[in-house]
């Protein structure tokens, strides 16, 4: 019998989830996950309410945009710092104290 040494590469099922395919087995890490499904969760409560609130399309346009920001694999801090204050500026700030304490778990 022939032995050789072989490794296998590339993603192994079930090992990395939520690491674009560059971990190995045990560095998957579930906190980041959880990190951004908490910013995704507090941004939808804060569209329901800018929706019943009737605010203006520009307000939850910066809502998407900064939703979109949080669902990339490494947000643009400045990028969410410049929403997060166009946002404050609308009488939004307690609701944005909570968001900033959310995306500062994704830096």
């Amino acid at each position: 019998m022939n032995n050789r040494k072989f490794e296998i590469q590339g993603p192994v099922i079930g090992s990395n989830v939520g690491t674009s395919g560059r971990a190995r087995a045990g560095d998957v890490h579930i906190g980041h996950i959880q990190d951004v499904s908490a910013v995704l969760r507090l941004l939808d409560e804060l569209r329901e309410d800018l929706n019943e609130a009737q605010a203006p399309t520009s307000t939850v346009e910066a809502v998407d945009d900064l939703r979109a920001e949080a669902r990339k694999p490494k947000p643009r801090k400045d990028v969410t710092d410049h929403l997060m204050d166009k946002l404050a500026d609308r009488g939004l700030g307690e609701q944005m104290k909570d968001l900033a304490k959310a995306f500062a778990a994704l830096y």
